[in-house]
């Protein structure tokens, strides 16, 4: 799963720390993190390439690592321009010592995130059910694998209709663990 990762990301709001790379073990982030990278935004697909063939199986490693620790990771994204991994999860030390000992040779960034990919996934669920069952607006895409989802810890809905109501409804049954948004059904 690679996700090219933008300046949006790099938001003072994350909690964050590099795991790994050229310097093992843990290090804080520098004083400016919430500032864009100040890499060049564009690269040329060569570069970006033989990056992107370095930084997916670190990605892969971590996604298996993640899936061992259910109750703290939730999730990853691939930062091509900064060649990192930035990893979403809950705090747990168990969980942050073993991604140091991973050794995948690329750094990780070290996000906190309110929730756990098992628990969007139970959100996005339940919010599936009501596809097609719904009065004044329709769902048309329910989402929790986004960076700003992982950050935030809610599923993304996307509605046409009534924005008011779907909001109102669903945070009667989600409280904040949805957001809503008005979106465009699908083409074709």
């Amino acid at each position: 799963m690679a996700v090219t990762v933008a300046a949006l990301l790099l938001t003072a709001a994350c909690a964050e720390r590099t795991v790994g790379g050229p310097a093992a073990g843990v290090t804080a982030p520098p004083p400016d993190a919430a500032t864009p990278s100040t890499r060049p935004s564009v690269m040329d697909s060569e570069a970006s390439g033989r990056i992107q063939q370095q930084l997916d199986p670190a990605a892969n490693a971590i996604e298996h690592l993640g899936a061992s620790y259910p109750g703290s990771y939730t999730g990853q994204s691939v930062d091509i321009p900064g060649d990192r991994i930035i990893v979403y999860r809950k705090k747990d030390p168990a969980f942050d010592a073993a991604l140091a000992t991973l050794h995948t040779g690329v750094p990780a960034m070290l996000r906190d995130a309110p929730r756990t990919r098992a628990e969007l996934f139970a959100t996005q669920s339940q919010v599936a059910t009501l596809v097609g069952h719904t009065t004044g607006y329709k769902i048309w895409t329910v989402g929790s694998g986004s960076d700003a989802t992982w950050s935030r810890g809610v599923v993304e809905v996307q509605i046409t209709g009534d924005l008011a109501r779907a909001k109102r409804e669903l945070a009667a049954k989600f409280g904040d663990r949805v957001q809503v948004t008005i979106g465009e059904p699908p083409v074709g």
